[in-house]
């Protein structure tokens, strides 16, 4: 499976996670690569009669943190919970094991 479809499957897990009455939550999952630590943050957002769901990449490398960048967004239908809408942000990277790290958020 590729990582778009992949994105897309979790954003739909996520979106099902947020209650009826929440209108926002956060997840974290992060790895070590041997050369520092990269994070993914996925946040969850109702507007409407739609959830939005935005992955956003981080890495450190030497203590010292780069700046938190917009991976990937989604739009999560409530009714239906089928994801739409994909854009690819401005992180252009790419997670060797983005599966473990989608399983942790």
């Amino acid at each position: 499976m590729d990582q778009v479809s992949l994105l897309k499957m979790y954003a739909e897990r996520l979106a099902q996670r947020l209650g009826y009455n929440q209108k926002y939550m956060e997840f974290t999952a992060s790895r070590d690569t041997g050369y520092g630590i990269e994070t993914m943050t996925a946040e969850v957002s109702r507007y409407g009669k739609f959830i939005k769901v935005i992955y956003y990449y981080e890495g450190c490398h030497a203590n010292k943190k780069l700046p938190k960048r917009n991976y990937a967004s989604l739009f999560v239908s409530i009714k239906e919970c089928y994801s739409f809408d994909f854009i690819r942000g401005v992180a252009y990277t790419y997670f060797p094991d983005i599966e473990k790290l989608l399983e942790q958020l």
